[in-house]
């Protein structure tokens, strides 16, 4: 049952996007690039939740040398993934950027400003 509940936690928000509809290149892209962001967030979970494991188990097993080589391996190979997923969301957010090609959908939210100071 827990799996279940934890499958649909991670697949609810790609349900709720299969009620738009893709009329041309722009919404596919679109619901592409949303996907896309959704994919590299689970990523990013699953390194931090691998790396968190196994610092766990490292700890836990400290008497054991076998034990703490292979938990230290994957601490180590876990930092590792979370860079390289980290580096490739940066290089692809670095591209957008440089070539403009920024999605419709920016925070256009007013920020809270200070009023500028006027000296008499």
């Amino acid at each position: 049952m827990k799996k279940i509940i934890a499958v649909l936690a991670v697949l609810v928000p790609s349900v709720t996007m299969a009620q738009t509809t893709i009329i041309d290149a722009t919404s596919l892209t679109i619901k592409l690039a949303n996907l896309g962001n959704q994919l590299i967030g689970l990523l990013i979970a699953v390194a931090v939740i691998f790396i968190i494991w196994h610092a766990v188990m490292f700890i836990l097993k400290a008497s054991d040398p076998e034990n703490r080589k292979a938990h230290r391996e994957g601490v180590l190979w876990g930092i590792v993934g979370l860079v390289i997923i980290l580096s490739i969301w940066g290089i692809v957010a670095l591209i957008r950027n440089t070539f403009n090609t920024g999605s419709n959908t920016a925070d256009t939210r007013n920020f809270p400003t200070v009023p500028p100071i006027q000296l008499n």
